[in-house]
């Protein structure tokens, strides 16, 4: 035995200094490649059981409790968020309130947690951030409608069921990075709502009352003379 620790002893004596660190190093990584990872991000659904028990868990800070859009408050339309010249689309509620526009929007994957809903996300465009308010009225296809009176009362169902009144309403907003406020640092970025006319009609006054904003309305188009 001591002939071979002998032996292991010169061995390394004769190696080069650089070898001899390369071996020393590998077990520290290894070391570190299974106990760092061990603190890393869970999924949805291990998360939400970890931070349900156990709130003060380190990996919970900042968590917040999955909530559907079913869930939420406001008035339900799409809604396409622009920021960056990147876009974010999908079904949302808004409320509009004294000091701003408060956003909620599907985002990720379904969670069996939430009855296999999707969860949302918050956005907050407070009034003063509000740069412009774009509003129009338009019609779209009632395709459900079409689909389930056709199925009931054949194509009479079709052709009598009215397309859909809607109201689009676009907000131009500054928003500023959280790093530095200083007007190099701001971007005009946008959000686009469709939503039935009556909430929308409703949402315009708010939204004028709210910014001391007049909406922009696009003058309807002239008829072609016969």
């Amino acid at each position: 035995m001591k002939h071979t620790q002998k032996a292991i002893a010169n061995r390394l004596k004769a190696m080069p200094k650089g070898k001899i660190g390369a071996i020393v190093c590998v077990p520290l990584l290894l070391v570190e490649a299974v106990f760092v990872p061990a603190a890393i991000a869970l999924d949805g659904e291990k998360l939400y059981q970890l931070c349900s028990r156990f709130p003060l868990n380190s990996q919970c800070q900042g968590y917040e409790t999955p909530i559907s859009l079913g869930n939420r408050s406001g008035k339900t339309g799409n809604c396409i968020f622009k920021k960056n010249e990147v876009e974010n689309r999908g079904l949302c509620k808004i409320t509009v309130n004294e000091t701003g526009i408060t956003i909620y929007q599907e985002t990720g994957k379904k969670l069996e947690i939430i009855n296999d809903q999707k969860p949302t996300l918050t956005i907050e465009i407070t009034a003063t951030s509000v740069s412009g308010i774009e509003y129009r009225e338009d019609e779209k296809n009632n395709t459900d409608a079409k689909v389930l009176n056709t199925l009931l009362f054949g194509i009479a169902g079709l052709l009598l069921t009215p397309n859909k009144k809607v109201s689009e309403i676009q907000i131009n907003y500054t928003s500023t990075t959280p790093q530095d406020t200083s007007q190099e640092q701001q971007s005009v970025d946008s959000l686009r709502v469709v939503v039935g006319r009556e909430t929308g009609r409703e949402m315009r006054s708010q939204l004028e009352k709210i910014t001391g904003r007049q909406a922009e309305v696009p003058q309807a188009k002239p008829e072609p003379t016969k």
